[in-house]
């Protein structure tokens, strides 16, 4: 009996010693990984990889503020941008449980003055399904034209609420399909504030960041209350792009990656709520003819309460990313093995993260891959700051003979690169950007129009239709092409008259 004990416990510490040595291994690769992305400008943020509830990897890369080179750490905190939306979804939750509301109520009851309140709920909005049309694409009144992509500072949750209310339909009948609305999301916000009587900062405070510790989370507000670790965001070359509205409930959290983990972790327990409204948060929602949300046709996700959703038969996996101006953000849970990915960078945009991810998940279940290719795009610009743009396309032609498999060279590398000097007003780099980018893809009728566009942009009308007539003649259905020439010949007939 005696040696089957001891046989017993030395094998139960070979499998300890094997176990640590898996996840020492696993550790290593993801730390080789994410050097990797930010010695190559691929990362500049922070990572926390846990499996099966611990944390295996914890780090920080780069810069908190670039202008003061001050370094982040891992109580860095950042803007979370959507991931803010499961913040939100869980305040609704909680007022349901409260006996506040039910989610199968008429947006009316609370806001009767709303046209078609009537026709949609409140889980129509929390799942997408409410038709409400899109205030970041269509509210044009709230872009800067000389930053695009950008917001006016300080727009608030009244601003995109009195321009939904000028809107006299919706996108299409309340559940009839799954459209990603932030206006949903912005009217969560206020309904909120209207049930609990709180600021929407305030019932999350006391309701969600108090209870669970997370002591470095709030909810970005007119207060702008001073934050010793918040990061300043930057676009991918290094200019300031950095979170400037007041509209919360779409996006406006700031977190870290360790109070992120202590949410991943409440998630398995009923602290906020119980666990039937957990699971049905993680549930997709079902349409009008009874089939659960696609976010894509053919997709495997769905969406629930403020997270993607997949249930592949071994386990359910959850998801959101977030992304405003230089921020982004990526939070993945598999329950099944309690394994969770956060990410968060402030510099560039929320693309880089996907590849990071993907890797980090090949890692821990031991599947091959191998590492992305590095953007070309900040190559080329770091280049062209240093060199001049003529050395600088030397180079990359130097560069892609010799490193085609290291750096990714696809159409929309360049393309960016070209149209951040549009917007920026350097005319001649983003010419040269541009002509590379034809001389690369010469059948491509975008590259034609986004080189045309540079002509036209600096005032030189006749290269400027040469190009768009070409951009035609590749694609007849090139709608832009077709309403520029109108413009040009509409303004050069001004001219002569």
């Amino acid at each position: 009996m005696k040696n089957r004990f001891l046989i017993l416990s030395l094998t139960l510490l070979l499998a300890s010693q094997a176990c640590q040595h898996d996840i020492d291994d696993k550790t290593k690769r993801i730390d080789e990984l994410i050097s990797f992305c930010h010695e190559t400008d691929m990362f500049n943020g922070a990572v926390l990889v846990a499996r099966n509830g611990e944390v295996i990897y914890k780090n920080a890369l780069g810069y908190a503020d670039l202008e003061t080179r001050t370094e982040l750490t891992t109580n860095s905190i950042f803007n979370i941008g959507s991931v803010t939306k499961q913040f939100t979804a869980m305040a609704l939750m909680i007022l349901k449980e409260k006996g506040k509301l039910s989610l199968d109520d008429q947006f009316s009851k609370y806001f009767p003055g709303f046209p078609n309140a009537e026709k949609f709920t409140i889980r129509n909005l929390l799942n997408h399904t409410a038709g409400i049309p899109e205030w970041t694409v269509y509210g044009s009144q709230f872009r800067v034209e000389n930053r695009p992509g950008d917001f006016l500072d300080g727009i608030t949750a009244n601003d995109v609420y009195n321009y939904l209310l000028d809107l006299d339909s919706l996108d299409f009948k309340p559940g009839e399909k799954y459209d990603y609305s932030n206006s949903g999301y912005v009217l969560l916000q206020m309904l909120v504030e209207k049930v609990s009587g709180l600021p929407f900062h305030q019932f999350l405070q006391d309701n969600i960041f108090i209870p669970m510790k997370m002591k470095n989370t709030l909810v970005w507000n007119s207060t702008k209350s001073h934050i010793p670790q918040k990061t300043t965001a930057y676009n991918e070359y290094g200019d300031r792009d950095d979170y400037n509205i007041l509209v919360a409930g779409d996006g406006g959290i700031y977190s870290t990656i360790e109070d992120l983990f202590k949410w991943d972790q409440a998630l398995y327990s009923d602290r906020l709520v119980s666990f039937e409204s957990i699971t049905e948060a993680f549930s997709p929602g079902i349409l009008n003819n009874g089939s659960p949300i696609q976010v894509r046709p053919g997709s495997e996700w769905g969406y629930g309460f403020g997270w993607l959703t997949k249930r592949d038969g071994t386990g359910d996996i959850v998801f959101h990313d977030g992304g405003f101006n230089g921020f982004s953000s990526y939070i993945y849970r598999d329950m099944n093995k309690k394994d969770a990915i956060i990410l968060l960078s402030n510099k560039g945009t929320n693309g880089p993260l996907y590849p990071i991810q993907e890797r980090i998940l090949n890692i821990l279940n031991n599947e091959p891959f191998t590492y992305h290719k590095i953007p070309v795009n900040i190559k080329l610009k770091n280049l062209i700051d240093s060199v001049g743009a003529d050395n600088a396309i030397a180079q990359y032609h130097v560069l892609k003979s010799t490193n085609d498999t290291h750096y990714n060279f696809d159409i929309n590398q360049l393309n960016r690169l070209g149209y951040y000097y549009l917007y920026i007003a350097e005319f001649e780099h983003a010419k040269a950007v541009f002509r590379l980018n034809l001389e690369e893809y010469p059948e491509d009728a975008n590259v034609y129009d986004s080189y045309a566009e540079s002509f036209m942009l600096s005032g030189d009308f006749g290269e400027a239709v040469k190009f768009y007539q070409k951009s035609l003649e590749l694609n007849p259905k090139n709608e832009n092409a077709v309403e520029m020439l109108k413009k040009i010949n509409h303004t050069t007939t001004n001219e002569n008259n």
